[in-house]
């Protein structure tokens, strides 16, 4: 029998919020640790080799082990179990990036070890983030939280340490070095795996562990995670939204707004200031989710909050207004599309059954992750053909047009069809 929201709350289970908190904890510590290797791997290659041509290699090898390996471990992880495939995602990512320093202390070190080891990084990484996605409606049903609830507080930690692990980061670069930061980013990744380990004790219905059918292998496991979201009109329709909605908001990120910062003001602090007052109002708008999210209609919510973040932010940066003005409309941007990341994380655990989530989260994370890498190359060029404004405006136009596309779309409208969490 499906479990509803409703149920979740008002059944008479003892209520344990233990392994939510620890969840939530090494959740935390995880995208810390993950933040920080993102940045020391990369600033360690240019500090040894002094050539920006090597570690914009390793770059592209952090990014295709995000793309490949989330879709191909699918598999693995619902046969295992969401617990222990998170657990053995922070091990392996500990002893990966703990190689790094120790060659390089015993002079071992070699370029392609770092291009293997940064590309192995991501590649478990991707995992351990699909298994603690799945791991969210079971954690949340025991502590009586809504799952909607339970997905806020998580993407929430995801924005603040997006916000914050790149600063820290950088200052322990300054400090104590790049080798020692990844000596710190295995201490985190262990300590997630042991908050994991011993204080999140799912159900077996909230585990996964799906035993394979009787001759059917890993290539026949998987095959059978991407028909389901292939046949299903709504994953397909989450899965573009979400790859193009990337892809224009990477390029913003990364190319556009680094640009804009130089050109228009002429300052790298406004730059940052920008970018933090977009995670800021992301923040908001993932607290008021957190808070009422259960009530608010899903398609409406995307919509109304694409479009105004659209015009908010590609609006606002399009008239050139002073920095003050700009930091407030990012905040509000951010506000107005700060539910639609938990919320479509809901639509999707509710749309699908709990022994395939493994297999579904990996197969939308690899199809999500192409897009991003694409945009930020193409959308370079075209400020440097066009010009920035105009760049901006077009950008600006492409997120309406995605966010009206979905607006007619009428597969998107079981988005509220069914807000129920499937059982195994």
């Amino acid at each position: 029998m499906a479990i509803t929201e409703e149920t979740a709350v008002q059944e008479p289970v003892s209520r344990n919020r233990t392994g939510l908190l620890a969840f939530w904890g090494a959740n935390a510590i995880s995208m810390l640790g993950g933040a920080m290797t993102t940045l020391a791997v990369p600033w360690f290659i240019f500090e040894t080799t002094g050539s920006a041509a090597r570690t914009g290699l390793v770059g592209t090898a952090l990014a295709l082990g995000g793309m490949l390996s989330p879709v191909l471990s699918g598999p693995l992880i619902d046969r295992l179990g969401f617990k222990r495939a998170s657990v053995l995602a922070d091990v392996a990512a500990a002893l990966l990036v703990t190689a790094i320093p120790v060659l390089y202390a015993t002079d071992a070190l070699a370029f392609w070890h770092i291009l293997v080891l940064a590309f192995l990084i991501q590649s478990v990484n991707g995992p351990g983030d699909a298994a603690r996605y799945s791991l969210v409606p079971g954690l949340a049903h025991r502590a009586g939280m809504t799952i909607e609830r339970a997905n806020a507080v998580d993407r929430g930690i995801a924005r603040g340490v997006l916000l914050v692990g790149p600063l820290v980061g950088g200052l322990l670069v300054a400090v104590i070095g790049p080798t020692n930061v990844l000596l710190l980013d295995a201490v985190t990744f262990v300590a997630s795996a042991i908050l994991v380990a011993l204080f999140v004790r799912p159900t077996s219905h909230e585990e996964g562990a799906a035993a394979p059918e009787a001759g059917r292998g890993y290539r026949a496991e998987l095959l059978v995670g991407l028909r389901f979201v292939l046949s299903s009109s709504l994953l397909l329709s989450i899965a573009l939204l979400v790859s193009l909605a990337n892809a224009l908001d990477a390029a913003l990120q990364m190319v556009v707004l680094p640009v804009y910062a130089v050109e228009i003001w002429g300052s790298s602090t406004s730059l940052g200031a920008l970018s933090s007052s977009i995670g800021a109002g992301a923040l908001i708008g993932t607290a008021v989710f957190g808070a009422i999210g259960h009530r608010m209609p899903r398609r409406l919510t995307v919509l109304l909050g694409g479009a105004g973040g659209a015009l908010l932010l590609f609006g606002g940066l399009a008239l050139t207004p002073p920095l003050g003005v700009m930091l407030s409309l990012a905040v509000l941007g951010g506000v107005a599309g700060g539910p639609i990341v938990p919320l479509l994380f809901t639509v999707v655990q509710t749309h699908t059954p709990t022994d395939m989530y493994g297999r579904v989260f990996g197969a939308l994370q690899s199809l999500t992750a192409v897009a991003p890498a694409i945009s930020m190359t193409i959308v370079g060029v075209v400020i440097e053909g066009a010009g920035l404004v105009p760049t901006i405006v077009g950008l600006g136009v492409l997120y309406l047009v995605l966010t009206i596309g979905m607006l007619l779309n009428p597969a998107l409208r079981a988005m509220d069809a069914d807000r129920t969490v499937p059982a195994a």
